[in-house]
């Protein structure tokens, strides 16, 4: 008599199969509690995974709020119709949503331009005491290379982020960070012009949003910073207290910040400080004034004499009242 089922016949087959499907859930699910299923995505871009914990705990609220925020987006992409309602949820800006053109455009900011953004007298007295501490020498100028000497940005220790990023998370209201923790958008009161700047993350778009250092790269080689180590170079470059979030234009324009040959470059601007550049708006210029004169005590940086003489005229009538007027 023939042996029934040959090689074990279908049954067999499908258990196979069933085996085979459990030892491949059995490998993700160890490379995604091990996470080294983030470190794959990181290298082949399939998006990160979710941890073991995450996949057994219910969704909040806020989770529910996004998903459902995510179908009516579909659905309105599907029949045209744009949404207009103001976005609440966790991790998103407050602001109705406009066109690319708007997004990537700027509008007057009050708050801002009022000089109602952390202007305090105690701040501006604090800048006036660091800069009597300050010592006074020639400028230094010649030999700078900024990639040499200072690097780029340096990692945040946060997926593929930078120090960009830190500042970015930090001065824009609603900071939205993809996976990799890179901030894709938000909206900056920018101290430099007094208006307001969306900003969206994109090879057209991420420059009208820049990263400043208040004593530029430049200014801080030719007053000391060639002295110093690689180390502390790029621990400067990369310093939170030096760096601040600005509109990209008036980054670009303010350049080193500083002439160091004493012309007089910044006359026009009738700030009280010909040598020093100053923002537009000028309800902040005591702040900034103050600002990169604690910078420059704090990291034992130098001034020129003609520095230092506006710095403190232009303090001295912050504190007393009279500055602008």
């Amino acid at each position: 008599m023939a042996g029934r089922g040959g090689k074990g016949g279908p049954w067999r087959e499908f258990l196979d199969g069933m085996v085979v499907w459990l030892l491949v859930c059995v490998c993700i699910v160890v490379l995604v509690s091990s996470g080294a299923w983030n470190v794959i995505s990181d290298k082949v871009g399939i998006g990160h995974a979710a941890s073991t914990s995450d996949l057994t705990k219910a969704p909040d609220e806020a989770q529910r709020r996004a998903d459902a925020k995510s179908i009516t987006d579909l659905l309105a992409g599907l029949t045209g119709h744009k949404d207009t309602t103001p976005k609440t949820d966790a991790g998103t800006t407050t602001t109705p949503k406009t066109d690319a053109k708007s997004d990537a455009g700027a509008k007057t900011d009050t708050k801002a331009a009022t000089g109602s953004r952390g202007s305090d007298p105690a701040v501006w007295q604090a800048g006036l005491d660091a800069t009597n501490t300050i010592a006074t020498a020639k400028a230094r100028p010649g030999g700078y290379d900024r990639e040499r000497y200072f690097g780029g940005w340096a990692s945040n220790g946060c997926g593929s982020a930078t120090t960009r990023d830190t500042i970015l998370a930090r001065d824009l209201k609603g900071a939205v960070e993809n996976p990799r923790c890179q901030v894709t958008s938000g909206t900056l009161s920018d101290p430099y012009t007094g208006r307001t700047i969306q900003f969206r993350r994109g090879r057209n778009t991420s420059s009208a949003v820049q990263i400043d250092h208040v004593v530029a790269l430049l200014d801080a080689w030719e007053s000391g910073a060639r002295d110093w180590d690689q180390t502390k170079r790029v621990q400067y470059a990369n310093s939170t207290d030096v760096l601040l979030a600005s509109d990209g234009p008036a980054n670009m324009a303010k350049g080193s910040g500083l002439d160091v040959n004493g012309t007089a470059l910044y006359r026009s601007q009738n700030s009280g400080a010909p040598d020093v550049w100053m923002p537009d708006n000028k309800a902040y210029r005591c702040d900034y004034m103050a600002k990169r004169a604690t910078i420059k005590s704090k990291w034992g940086l130098t001034m020129t004499p003609r520095e230092k003489q506006q710095t403190v005229s232009v303090l001295s009538q912050c504190v007393a009242g009279t500055y602008g007027k």
